[in-house]
């Protein structure tokens, strides 16, 4: 009912979108279930065995994104690295037998685990309004970095991640994103599998993504806060409608959204290893730190802050043997060294002089801006202001109203922490209080707007859920007071959160829109080795523009620049491209050529004076990295 609702004032009035939108979406989730079937069964059946089958789809994609970026660095074609992740996901399955008693789930808690994924699901299509209202698949939002993820996954498709094609519309990967190979490849994966564009491919997997972090933040709930099913299931749902949360979806920060998914699986299988220590649960912990940490080095302070608290609790309440070394049961490799060791290095190089060497360059370079006396005039994101405070925990303006609900969502989140037992009482306050002071330190520094973003783009759902929880909590005392307090509460969060959802997709619009889109069919109708002059003013209008071009040497009178490609500097050439809402060029000649709601594209007065400079190679991609 809330996504029908928000659909409706959305303005969406039909199904346009809807077989590219399911066709991506099939693809996808058989890709990760897929790939994920065993990992999950063997990993997680004996930690979890009422809840394995929901890890499936989130180990699904670990364990198709990491390979195919390791053997991307190894130079083998996407389709064929495809075919070897698939063909081995396959054998497994067929022949992986796990060991013990099969448990079956009893009707209660297969009812959960279905509502559950519905809930994903549901969470999934609200964050689709605006793909179905524009009625075609198509990046959404204001976010640039949105062109280069479409980018890297274009380039991968076709060549290595480190490799420089001149015929791409960006021509490689910036360095400054080279630890997140994985996710770009888990883009050109299911876009190639479904026979579309990483840009018609894009709002759907982002969708994805948003629910399968809904999944996590439900078993977090669950099993690490113990959680009462039902409360478990509204927070996966309500979470996700936090306005931070759907404006990091939509917007689209799509190396955010990832680092935001594999969170709660972090926190989640960290908190298994120190609660029971064993080589499953510690595996489990390493696939999704590496994916994060990979995806979003930023990410670390919160899984960081929540398990070491945890584990000093854990350590001091066992005497100082909580069994995280032994329960390793760390044994000799069964094959011969001469066979393993080789492997071990094939697979180490890339890993290790490309991705982490990625992560560490991020991290580093984040560190070294943190002291008050370094400016942060480099990560200093000129299109995003500082975001009110209110907005991080769900509420949908700025207005004292907001100011009053983000002091009763931390009071209430306070009194959730204080129910929780001991040990993950202090391992979520500490997460909590110490992001929150970094938040605080970033706002009141000059520049530090994207610091602030991300910091509390993070922490905000987490609050949020507590809160929920504290509400949920009530519901189960005899105190018919808090009862009334408790339901009135939660029926205030669905009317909040689904308000300040709406706000966020009602100003929503398409990023490459069909103007955008057509300029494709104009670059292919150019003869081959012209030159295209783009005179579209600054902006993410002028990436797009750019990159639709990309089969034609280019040059801008005013080109972009910074962190994105740009073509280079130059007046002449033997087109010239504009905006409608433009003068007309004093360069063109004659009539335009090609017109849409949007450009105008004329040729140019051959008369010009100077060398035709344009090139295929667009400018250096420099400076400190302002994409997450």
């Amino acid at each position: 009912m809330v996504g029908l609702v928000l659909a409706l004032l959305a303005g969406v009035v039909g199904a346009s979108a809807v077989p590219a939108v399911l066709r991506t979406g099939v693809v996808a989730v058989a890709l990760y279930a897929v790939c994920g079937y065993t990992p999950a069964k063997l990993l997680v059946r004996r930690q979890l065995p009422d809840a394995w089958p929901l890890m499936v789809l989130p180990l699904g994609a670990v364990f198709s994104s990491i390979p195919l970026a390791v053997l991307g660095l190894l130079h083998v074609p996407l389709k064929l690295s495809l075919a070897i992740v698939i063909t081995l996901a396959l054998v497994a399955v067929i022949r992986f037998r796990p060991r013990g008693p099969r448990v079956k789930p009893n009707r209660a808690r297969l009812e959960q685990m279905v509502i559950a994924l519905l809930l994903a699901g549901m969470v999934a299509l609200v964050s689709l309004i605006p793909i179905f209202r524009s009625g075609f698949a198509t990046v959404p939002g204001q976010n640039g970095d949105a062109i280069l993820v479409v980018g890297s996954a274009t380039l991968v498709e076709h060549a290595p991640p480190t490799a420089t094609r001149l015929d791409l519309p960006i021509n490689r990967i910036p360095l400054q994103w080279r630890s997140k190979y994985p996710i770009y490849y888990a883009l050109a994966a299911v876009s190639t599998l479904a026979g579309q564009t990483p840009i018609q491919a894009f709002a759907t997997v982002s969708a994805l993504m948003l629910a399968l972090t809904a999944l996590g933040l439900f078993l977090f709930a669950r099993y690490a806060l113990r959680a009462p099913p039902a409360l478990a299931l509204l927070t996966a749902f309500l979470v996700p409608l936090d306005r931070i949360v759907m404006y990091v979806t939509v917007h689209p920060y799509y190396n955010e959204l990832w680092g935001q998914f594999t969170l709660p699986f972090i926190l989640l299988s960290g908190w298994l290893y120190l609660t029971q220590p064993g080589r499953r649960n510690a595996v489990l912990f390493v696939c999704f730190v590496v994916l994060g940490l990979l995806a979003y080095p930023l990410m670390l302070p919160f899984p960081l802050f929540f398990l070491l608290a945890g584990g000093w609790v854990l350590w001091r309440r066992r005497d100082g043997s909580p069994g995280w070394i032994s329960g390793l049961r760390i044994t000799r490799p069964r094959m011969s060294a001469w066979i393993w060791v080789p492997i071990a290095v094939v697979i180490a190089v890339p890993v290790g002089f490309v991705l982490v060497r990625g992560f560490f360059e991020k991290t580093l370079s984040a560190l070294a801006v943190i002291a008050p006396w370094r400016s942060l005039a480099g990560w200093h994101g000129t299109a995003l202001d500082f975001l009110p405070w209110p907005r991080f925990v769900g509420m949908p303006g700025s207005t004292w109203l907001d100011y009053v609900g983000l002091a009763v969502v931390c009071v209430l989140a306070a009194l959730a922490v204080r129910r929780l037992r001991s040990d993950a009482r202090w391992a979520l306050a500490a997460m909590a209080l110490a992001t929150a002071l970094v938040g605080l330190y970033f706002r009141l520094r000059t520049g530090g707007e994207l610091f602030f973003f991300k910091d509390l783009a993070f922490l905000g759902p987490y609050v949020l859920l507590l809160a929920l929880m504290a509400l949920g909590g009530w519901l189960s005392l005899r105190s018919r007071l808090r009862l009334v307090l408790g339901v009135a509460g939660l029926v205030a969060a669905v009317a909040v959160l689904s308000a300040g959802a709406a706000r966020e997709i009602d100003g929503t619009f398409d990023n490459a829109t069909p103007s955008i889109l057509a300029l494709h069919r104009w670059d292919r109708a150019l003869a081959k080795g012209t030159s295209v002059r783009i005179d579209v003013p600054p902006s993410g209008v002028q990436l797009w523009a750019t990159y639709m071009f990309n089969d034609h040497p280019l040059s801008a009178v005013r080109p972009l620049g910074g962190f994105f490609p740009y073509p280079v500097q130059g007046r002449k050439a033997d087109y010239v491209l504009a905006e409608t809402t433009q003068p007309r060029p004093i360069d063109a000649s004659g009539a335009p050529l090609f017109t849409n709601a949007e450009f105008r594209l004329w040729r140019m007065n051959p008369a010009v004076p100077g060398p035709d400079i344009s090139s295929r190679r667009l400018g250096d991609i420099t400076g400190v990295p302002l994409g997450f």
